[in-house]
């Protein structure tokens, strides 16, 4: 025990020192509080007006005003959702229009320029010009085949060239 002596009586005044220490940070008025030097010299809450304390406030936390309307996340899901099941029930509420057939009736005789015009006044095609120039330069002005040509919905140039000319 005689050769660990020291050893204790290093370690009871270490303890001491250090509550010491303890003691004297916790003395301070600013240590007590949590406050900065720059805090302590700022006014009171009371005496600072309501734009000081927005300020001070804002530095810590995100401030509104009273009549701001704050959502947490689960309430803007919630709002979205409403939403999108809004828009689907006006989607579903939508009559659906009947996909419109037209006939063309090409007889033999006709020429590219007459075709076209029937297929203008009918609707199938928005322009004459440039379905008689896509005509022309795919040389197939001569190979549109007669007889009854069946249009189901809108169709594209594409669509009305290949309808028009194969069997």
């Amino acid at each position: 025990m005689s050769n660990k002596k020291s050893l204790l009586y290093g370690l009871g005044s270490g303890m001491i020192a250090g509550s010491v220490l303890l003691q004297l940070m916790s003395f301070s008025p600013a240590a007590n509080q949590g406050l900065s030097k720059e805090d302590l010299q700022q006014p009171a809450a009371e005496t600072m007006t309501r734009e000081q304390i927005k300020e001070k406030a804002s530095v810590y936390f995100n401030v509104y005003e009273k009549d701001v309307k704050v959502y947490l996340q689960p309430q803007v899901d919630a709002l979205v959702q409403q939403r999108v099941n809004e828009e689907l029930e006006k989607e579903r509420a939508k009559p659906v229009e009947p996909v419109r057939e037209v006939y063309i009736n090409v007889t033999s005789g006709l020429v590219l320029w007459q075709v076209s015009d029937l297929l203008y006044q009918s609707g199938v095609i928005a322009d004459k010009k440039t379905f008689e120039e896509e005509m022309r330069k795919r040389r197939l002005a001569g190979s549109i085949n007669t007889g009854v040509h069946v249009f189901k919905g809108p169709q594209t140039l594409e669509q009305v060239i290949t309808g028009l000319t194969e069997k």
